[in-house]
């Protein structure tokens, strides 16, 4: 079936610690991927308007929402690694149109857990991430043919 380019749940999220084995990351209900781009913009000789805008700087994160507080307890604070998601096609699942991304050099840049009374306990672990030369983005994507 072609890809339905919608996309709904994720699958196959893991975090290798480097030298370390892979942790599956379960439960999970939602992750937020940002560039988090900085613009640098110019204007002169009485411009009314921005002349130039180039980007600046990126620092790509990622943001795991998970009901798997174990997982998160067990990826401290500045833990290197790698990251991996499948953000399933709506249709075909984890096959076509499945879009993989990988954060390389991933850095775990924080992990909080919460519950509440009679509710189901839920946590967020954020990853922020470095490119081993400057210029390679650490995050990339593969979309399943």
């Amino acid at each position: 079936m072609p890809a339905s380019k919608r996309f709904m749940n994720w699958s196959g999220v893991t975090f290798t610690p480097q030298g370390g084995q892979p942790l599956s990351i379960t439960g999970v209900t939602a992750i937020e991927i940002d560039t988090n781009g900085q613009l640098l913009k110019f204007s002169g000789d009485g411009d009314k308007f921005y002349t130039t805008v180039v980007t600046d700087v990126m620092d790509p994160t990622v943001t795991i929402h998970t009901a798997d507080l174990a997982a998160i307890r067990a990826t401290p604070l500045g833990s290197l690694g790698s990251l991996s998601a499948t953000f399933n096609d709506a249709r075909n699942g984890n096959g076509t149109g499945a879009i993989t991304y990988t954060l390389s050099n991933a850095v775990v840049a924080s992990g909080a857990v919460r519950g509440t009374h009679r509710q189901f306990g839920h946590g967020t672990i954020v990853f922020s991430s470095y490119s081993s030369d400057g210029i390679t983005n650490p995050l990339s994507t593969t979309i399943n043919n």
